[in-house]
């Protein structure tokens, strides 16, 4: 049962969310006593522009080395193509999950881009981004739903990022591959993208367009994100589902996942997070219901279809 004290706080906190943060709620001299502070729009908003420049200059080194091989491509415009489209897939992703903690009455700050310095030869420029929750999902529902938003929106948006990306990409003969160029492994979806739209016989290569580059890390931050460990999303999704005594085991299991597929810094992160556990929903006893039971299996097919071992092949 809700409480009237319960209540109201839920009132303040739906009616000031947009520009505050309730951190405290109690009483003080017999008066009710909130400490609130405003919400932070600089540190989100320097760190999306910072990650706009990293991820154009990756877009421009990549770009470099396919200039000549697809048509009307200039580092310039492949650096703004792979910038604009992977940040569009990332933003889908974070406002999935901001949409639902509003929804949800979940309070969460809003999303933090991570820039990273364009290294070649597997230049990207970020490391995604976060959203920081402040409070326990209601249920488990409502856990469920936030931990699939965000992968399940970024998902959707990069369907489309890929088949122009896919579209526009060059077929060449193997021989006319540049000493320069790295090989990287594919996910499923864009093998069956490519065998779709592009047809490559025996003996030819795919020069990937900028957008489809952008479109392959962006299945790779929803494969990472999905792995069903600690606080990631697919961690939230399996303490929903199995509760806290499961999570722990399947958290060590996705770490080993992890490691399979040369995600180190990720299976390391989750070996980290397995021992602060999950603090999971306020209501852990109401049982899902049948939808998002079904919203689970698809980040299944989701993970499927994005995963791939990272792997370089450079010559």
């Amino acid at each position: 049962m809700v409480t009237e004290a319960e209540s109201r706080l839920a009132a303040i906190q739906a009616a000031v969310r947009s520009t505050f943060h309730v951190q405290q709620f109690g009483i003080q001299d017999g008066r009710p006593l909130f400490v609130i502070t405003p919400t932070q729009w600089g540190l989100p908003l320097a760190l999306f522009g910072a990650t706009l420049i990293t991820t154009f200059v990756a877009g421009y080194l990549n770009a470099s080395t396919a200039v000549g091989t697809i048509p009307g491509l200039n580092p310039v415009t492949g650096g703004i193509a792979f910038s604009l489209s992977l940040m569009a897939i990332l933003f889908c992703h974070e406002m999935g999950h901001k949409i639902v903690s509003i929804w949800r009455r979940i309070d969460a700050s809003l999303p933090f881009f991570i820039p990273m310095p364009p290294l070649t030869p597997f230049a990207i420029g970020t490391l995604g981004a976060v959203i920081m929750t402040r409070s326990a999902a209601p249920n488990r529902d409502a856990l469920v739903e936030l931990g699939a938003s965000g992968p399940i929106a970024g998902f959707v948006a990069a369907v489309p990022v890929l088949i122009y990306g896919v579209a526009h990409s060059a077929v060449v003969s193997h021989t006319a591959v540049l000493s320069n160029v790295c090989a990287i492994p594919t996910p499923r979806l864009l093998d069956m993208l490519t065998q779709w739209l592009l047809h490559p016989g025996t003996g030819q290569d795919v020069l990937i367009h900028p957008v489809a580059f952008a479109g392959w890390v962006g299945l790779l931050v929803t494969a990472l994100n999905l792995l069903p460990g600690g606080m990631l999303d697919g961690g939230h999704v399996m303490r929903a589902l199995f509760g806290p005594r499961a999570h722990t085991i399947i958290s060590l299991a996705a770490a080993g996942v992890a490691f399979y597929f040369n995600y180190w810094l990720m299976g390391l992160l989750i070996l980290l997070l397995v021992r602060r556990g999950h603090p999971g929903p306020l209501d852990d006893v109401s049982p899902l219901t049948t939808a998002r039971v079904a919203m689970a299996g698809a980040l299944l097919v989701i993970f499927v279809l994005s995963a791939v071992p990272l792997t370089l092949s450079c010559r």
